[in-house]
């Protein structure tokens, strides 16, 4: 819509004087939202605070004393799940609209003072220790009660990677450059079944139409931990094959989704990981016969890529 369209309309009729003063400021500009910058400020104001407590508490150890900290944490914490349960709207399968605008960045705080206090007790007295398994599987499950109930991605999230780490499935950048992520055993077969069961159970939510905003989210875990584990099976060379076809099938799906959610983050999932896998079949088939072909791949890879771009540019937009 262009500067001049409300004024058009008004004076063809379309719209009344009303309603061309409520559209006006907004299309030339006078109105500004601010709406992404005030919660990007907030989430943030939330991150500061619980790293702050964290950092004090560190630097004063001595004079604040291990339970004073760990019972101001815990205080903190229960305020906050005491208001959004007094406060929250009653549970409802579709989206929620949070009942106050900072409601949703109380929840997250009460969740984050959660996990630092129960990494306090371990970290300090070591009361987790012969359990930690049980203590993850039990968090993620209090995470994802947390995000159903009261309807927050961000704790969904927090419940997801809970999950994945109660079946030792973690990633980071240090474990993918010591090669830690590939010695342990059959972690790789682990994040597979983790990334299909996963995957299996958001589709099965969204077609029964429970929390379907959450379908995003669970797919977008899912096919990642599914990808990372079939690569590093790939990458072992023992029956590569298998780990082969259960990359295209991944792809395939990826392609799938991106055009049910007109997504073009998932058509790259499978643009990249379908050119990875493609690329240690061809190595392994014909480049250790004929190195030299690898320049040409070389550059028929940047030109399919940039078509790539070209051709999907119109999946950038996500549907709404």
């Amino acid at each position: 819509m262009i500067r001049n369209t409300p004024r058009d309309l008004l004076e063809k009729g379309f719209i009344s004087e009303t309603q061309f003063n409520k559209i006006e400021p907004i299309v030339s500009g006078k109105i500004v939202s601010v709406y992404y910058e005030l919660r990007t400020m907030l989430y943030l104001g939330v991150l500061l605070f619980s790293g702050g407590i964290g950092i004090l508490i560190y630097e004063n150890i001595g004079s604040l004393g291990h339970i004073i900290s760990i019972l101001l944490l815990s205080a903190i914490c229960l305020t906050c799940f005491w208001y959004v349960f007094k406060k929250g709207l009653p549970f409802s399968v579709e989206k929620a609209k949070p009942p106050t605008p900072y409601f949703d960045y109380i929840v997250l705080l009460g969740s984050l003072l959660f996990i630092s206090v129960q990494g306090y007790l371990q970290f300090q007295y070591e009361l987790l220790t012969d359990n930690l398994g049980w203590s993850t599987l039990i968090t993620a499950a209090f995470f994802f009660y947390i995000a159903y109930r009261f309807d927050n991605l961000g704790i969904l999230s927090l419940a997801i990677t809970a999950l994945a780490s109660f079946w030792s499935i973690s990633i980071s950048p240090q474990k993918w450059y010591s090669n830690e992520f590939f010695e342990t055993a059959n972690l790789h077969i682990t994040a597979i079944f983790f990334g299909l069961i996963v995957g299996t159970l958001a589709m099965v939510l969204d077609w029964k139409s429970i929390k379907k905003h959450f379908t995003f989210t669970y797919i977008n875990f899912s096919i990642l931990i599914f990808f990372v584990g079939a690569i590093a099976g790939l990458f072992e060379g023992d029956y590569y094959i298998i780990y082969l076809l259960l990359i295209y099938a991944g792809c395939a799906f990826a392609v799938f989704y991106a055009n049910r959610e007109r997504s073009f983050l998932f058509l790259l999932y499978a643009f990249v990981f379908g050119y990875i896998g493609t690329t240690y079949l061809m190595s392994d088939l014909i480049f250790d016969a004929a190195p030299e072909l690898i320049f040409y791949y070389a550059i028929l890879s940047c030109g399919g890529f940039v078509y790539f771009i070209v051709s999907y540019k119109n999946f950038f937009t996500r549907k709404t």
